[in-house]
């Protein structure tokens, strides 16, 4: 059963030359132009415009600057820069928006657009609406874009990963960090975050062992940084004797960490350790997706403070932050946000902050992990056979017994605190189907029984 991309919270994705194309991007662009022109702030409007690695990217550029322009807009090449990096100049330099060119950590045949607003943040389910209205009803000549070739050119964008790094220094005890002198390995994928991370680590007096360095956009292994994908990094920091490693994803917001052992930390984690951290020196209720792991949550509470869960959707879980004023929050893929520093997920504030908790705690990484609550935590994903909706009311059945939300496809939790979410993708066109206990022996048999629920063997 084939399922359209469609513009959400997270953007837009598809595979290039098929379900998204420079027409396909123009309009999408011109859309979200219209809604840009349309606010009162100023009378002539600037954009920052950003992209990862992909070599796509270019082309979707052209398309995105020439309906920005059509609707009178100014633009600014950024270049290629994590997300977040775009998302926080969109803050401090005060843009009416931005937009970031990138698949995040999908496959490489795919390529996408993030479309972001003042005050430095993804549009919401609203804004997206008004977008995709605004595109509905372009005219014949506006969805023509001018025919003119973009020459692919470097950009110099030293002075915009500063504002990042800066930014990320004067928010954590970086004295506290140099004085440690951490030896770390770091994978950046040769994606968008290959020059700035490596930066902001040498600005933390670490040693820096970087593989796959090059901004290419040819990804050295599967770019969704899970376990699995991440033997490289692992063996790096094994042999580089590091006292951690670090994988980004190709647009720098999700980081998944590697203990001096060698061993990959689960990507949930990641939020972990950074609640851990902001939550000892800064109070407050947090908020996490509905699929992320209960590890954040017990976290959490042993500080006092209760967690609010929201939809999948780095947009959803920053409106809930702002509304309740959360300290810190964020989704359990490995990416976590720290409005003090960025109203994003961000790979690079998240290597500073892990960096701190081991030098505020003088351990190793493994020590500190191993001091966080345990639960096994499995993921799949499989085609979608028929409607989502239909395959909701067969785990219903199933599962009579378990406590149900619905806020994104369903969730079932059960009193041995075991649980298990499944929905619809957002990026792609599969069912993700996440669930976690306190063992593997009752995790593995409630993803038997919903993957034969679901059809699947």
């Amino acid at each position: 059963m084939e399922i359209k991309p469609k513009l959400a919270v997270t953007g837009y994705r598809g595979i290039w030359g098929e379900s998204l194309s420079e027409q396909i991007s123009f309009e999408y662009a011109r859309g979200y132009a219209k809604m840009i022109a349309s606010l009162p702030r100023s009378e002539k409007k600037k954009v920052l415009i950003g992209r990862d690695a992909r070599k796509s990217g270019i082309k979707i550029f052209g398309s995105v600057s020439r309906a920005l322009e059509k609707e009178n807009i100014e633009i600014v090449n950024a270049g290629i820069i994590p997300t977040p990096s775009v998302l926080l100049l969109v803050k401090k330099l005060n843009f009416d928006g931005g937009v970031m060119i990138t698949a995040s950590h999908n496959p490489p045949e795919y390529n996408g657009i993030k479309f972001i607003v003042s005050p430095g943040r993804l549009t919401n389910e609203e804004e997206v609406t008004t977008i995709e209205k605004f595109r509905k009803n372009l005219t014949v000549e506006e969805k023509t874009p001018s025919i003119s070739k973009i020459k692919e050119k470097k950009i110099d964008n030293t002075e915009f990963r500063k504002i990042h790094i800066d930014e990320i220094i004067k928010n954590i005890d970086a004295d506290m960090i140099r004085n440690k002198r951490f030896k770390v390995a770091l994978d950046p994928i040769n994606g968008a975050g290959s020059i700035i991370a490596k930066e902001l680590l040498e600005e933390l007096g670490c040693e820096v062992y970087e593989i796959n360095e090059m901004q290419d956009g040819t990804f050295a292994h599967e770019p969704e940084p899970l376990p699995k994908n991440l033997g490289q990094i692992a063996e790096t920091t094994l042999e580089s004797k590091s006292d951690i490693g670090f994988a980004l994803d190709p647009d720098a917001d999700r980081l998944v960490a590697v203990s001096e052992l060698g061993q990959v930390i689960s990507e949930e984690h990641t939020l972990a350790l950074v609640v851990k951290n902001v939550l000892s020196k800064e109070p407050g209720d947090i908020v996490i997706n509905i699929a992320s792991s209960r590890t954040s949550e017990d976290v959490a509470r042993t500080y006092g403070h209760k967690t609010f869960k929201t939809k999948v959707g780095e947009a959803n879980v920053l409106s809930k932050m702002l509304e309740i004023g959360a300290p810190v929050g964020g989704e359990g893929g490995g990416g976590a946000i720290y409005p003090k520093i960025n109203t994003s997920r961000d790979g690079l504030v998240c290597m500073g902050l892990i960096l701190e908790l081991m030098a505020k705690e003088n351990k190793k990484i493994s020590e500190i992990v191993e001091t966080l609550p345990r639960y096994v935590m499995r993921k799949e994903k499989i085609p979608v056979v028929e409607k989502a909706d239909v395959l909701f009311e067969k785990l219903k059945k199933v599962f009579p017994e378990a406590r149900l939300t619905e806020i994104d496809g369903v969730r079932f939790d059960w009193p041995d605190l075991s649980w298990l979410s499944v929905r619809a993708s957002i990026t792609e066109p599969i069912i993700r189907i996440f669930g976690e206990a306190k063992t593997e022996e009752r995790i593995n048999s409630l993803f038997q029984t919903a993957m034969l629920t679901l059809n699947q063997k």
